[in-house]
């Protein structure tokens, strides 16, 4: 069992502000040691009843296993309001420290307001509240005056841009430092970007000049950040673009579906009627399949998982394969019949190397778990569908490359020449807005 005194150092200084700051931000990388600098500041600071909310993978498994590894918060309760209403409704009643609760059931929970008796809040992976259009949010913000203490932890505060921190702040803050609402917020640091000159309907925002300084600066006394590199002695990682060439044919439906909204394969005619189906419908054809209106599968090509084959052939390394679509699942176990799909059960078994293939989706198994291995030569992932999200791809990649991997890690990512793919690299590099990938992947210009 550890001791405190293995916290490292920043963590130490972090539990220290804490005494000084009610309402605290912690956006800290994914290894940083989020969850226990946190329970050690429940432990030692906090009076009452603690809520966190989480996603539902962590809810479930991540705070009580980090809780029976530490001599010092062993103590604490915890009681998990998860499964069923009447499960949920006899994990209110439970006597216990820490109440667990996934993003999915806040609204009911708020709408029991008598059963609504806790002192402190913690929102776990923060930037899952950047809307605050849902319904959680809006529940939940009629709530937040009454708590005692306000915390919120995520290590991608700003997946898609600044403004994504204005609900995340002012769940600390009530909106003292970056205004009362989102309009106000726009107002003072934003100007309208991509928009239709005769509906002067609004498409997307950028910041004003140096308006992101103005805002860290607004911000910096109740959130803190911190790099990993500067505190952890990590091994390396490469990050490896692969250009992958589809056939002719291939090549020339793709084109077709690019510039037609409309292809048709054997008898099937595929068709995407709006400029996001089409974005998706593009991704999905550059991963090998598409589906037709009825939802069965087309395979188009296998230029991917040809690839992927070579990959695994140059290497003997255990491999962690993130992919999209169910139906890239489905080729990828008919492709390799070894991989073994990731659930809670065999964790353990691929970390110690017992599985040679790794398959997981970037939304569940991008957040909370630890899935460094140290088997191999190095520890290799494969991102074989690209997923538009920046938040979901590096939360993704911080499931090995994080503190405890000692061998060196490469991130593969397989990208299809000339097409939507490449502009998918460019939002998750930070080069190009979600918005400008998606105009130029479709080619269908700007409004003015």
């Amino acid at each position: 069992m550890l001791t405190r005194n293995q916290l490292h150092q920043y963590q130490q200084e972090l539990i220290h502000k804490a005494k000084s700051i009610p309402n605290l931000g912690l956006f800290l990388p994914p290894g940083l040691g989020k969850t226990a600098t946190t329970l050690t500041i429940i432990s030692e600071q906090f009076k009452g009843k603690t809520l966190i909310i989480a996603p539902k993978r962590v809810a479930e498994t991540v705070w009580d296993t980090e809780v029976k590894k530490w001599e010092h918060l062993c103590t604490l309760r915890v009681s998990k309001i998860l499964g069923s209403t009447k499960q949920r409704e006899a994990a209110l009643e439970a006597e216990a420290d820490i109440y667990l609760i996934n993003l999915e059931n806040v609204a009911w929970l708020c709408e029991l307001s008598l059963k609504l008796v806790f002192t402190n809040l913690i929102i776990d992976e923060s930037s899952r509240w950047k809307s605050p259009q849902t319904k959680r949010f809006k529940a939940l913000k009629k709530h937040l005056k009454g708590f005692s203490r306000r915390l919120i932890l995520t290590g991608t505060p700003t997946p898609q841009g600044m403004a994504d921190l204005w609900s995340q702040v002012g769940i600390l803050d009530l909106g003292q430092r970056l205004e009362t609402s989102l309009t106000k917020f726009r107002d003072k640091y934003m100007t309208p970007d991509q928009m239709n000159r005769h509906t002067r309907v609004i498409y997307s925002w950028k910041l004003q000049p140096n308006a992101d300084q103005i805002i860290k600066d607004k911000i910096e006394d109740i959130c803190f950040s911190l790099k990993a590199e500067d505190y952890l002695q990590l091994p390396s990682c490469t990050s490896l673009y692969h250009k992958i060439e589809i056939d002719k044919q291939a090549r020339n439906q793709y084109e077709q579906l690019r510039k037609d909204m409309v292809i048709e394969i054997g008898r099937e005619k595929i068709t995407a009627p709006t400029a996001a189906t089409l974005a998706n419908k593009l991704l999905q054809f550059t991963a090998g399949a598409v589906y037709t209106a009825d939802g069965e599968t087309k395979e188009i090509h296998r230029s991917k998982l040809e690839f992927l084959e070579s990959i695994m052939e140059e290497s003997s390394s255990p491999t962690l394969v993130f992919y999209h679509f169910k139906h890239s699942l489905q080729r990828l176990r008919l492709q390799f019949p070894q991989a073994v799909v990731l659930d809670d059960d065999n964790i353990q078994a691929w970390r110690r190397g017992e599985i040679r293939m790794l398959l997981a989706h970037p939304q569940s198994g991008g957040i909370g778990l630890n899935l460094q291995c140290n088997v191999g030569d190095t520890a290799q992932t494969v991102w074989f569908d690209l997923p538009w999200s920046s938040e979901n791809y590096i939360q993704a990649n911080a499931r090995i490359y994080r503190q405890g991997q000692e061998k060196p890690v490469i991130i593969h990512h397989l990208v299809v020449s000339n097409s939507v793919d490449e502009q998918v690299v460019k939002v998750l590099d930070g080069k190009i807005t979600l918005q400008d990938a998606l105009l130029d992947s479709l080619d269908l210009g700007r409004f003015e």
